[in-house]
């Protein structure tokens, strides 16, 4: 009889108070596995979780992270982000277009359409904006930056105000840092 071993890890979160909404966060060791905002049930994203370990309340673990989002969302990070722990992200396809939107610098844009073409699936543009939908690391993976072809901003996770904010900032000058850290 062969045996399965299950390894579970250790996942911390915490909630970041901002102007937007409380966002959860969660972390392991190797990094952020997921942002959730105000309009996520807690529940479903602890379930979500659960395949990886079982999450625990601990700001302290998470500190460097939460000042990192903190200063992304008030007025753009001095530096990089912190690592990432993508093992929510299950599909070959949904690694593709999260990479391609993480290539996209700050302060620029580029629509649901580049975003399938850069991933490497020019066909498969819905399929692509829902991914961008579903990104589990918003803010660090940078999403928002994906807009319509009509140049309009387009929904977000976080709320089209929050969006809209975040491109406000990067095209001031105060650019979110990117880093291939969380690939």
């Amino acid at each position: 009889m062969r045996t399965e071993v299950l390894l579970i890890d250790e996942i911390w979160m915490a909630e970041l108070p901002t102007p937007f909404g409380n966002i959860a966060v969660a972390a392991t060791r190797a990094g952020l596995m997921r942002i959730a905002f105000s309009d996520e049930d807690r529940s479903d994203l602890r379930r979500e979780l659960a395949p990886i370990g079982v999450p625990r309340d601990d700001p302290d673990a998470l500190a460097p992270a939460l000042s990192w989002l903190r200063a992304a969302i008030s007025n753009g990070p001095s530096g990089p982000p912190p690592p990432c722990d993508l093992r929510l992200v299950q599909t070959t396809f949904a690694r593709d277009v999260l990479a391609a939107i993480d290539d996209v610098p700050p302060g620029e844009t580029i629509s649901y359409a580049e975003l399938a073409f850069a991933a490497g699936h020019p066909r498969a543009v819905r399929a692509a904006a829902h991914v961008c939908a579903r990104n589990p690391l918003p803010v660090v993976i940078g999403c928002h930056r994906i807009v319509r072809s009509d140049g309009t901003i387009g929904r977000y996770r976080g709320g089209t105000p929050l969006k809209a904010h975040l491109l406000s900032l990067e095209a001031a000058g105060r650019p979110l840092s990117t880093s291939d850290s969380h690939r």
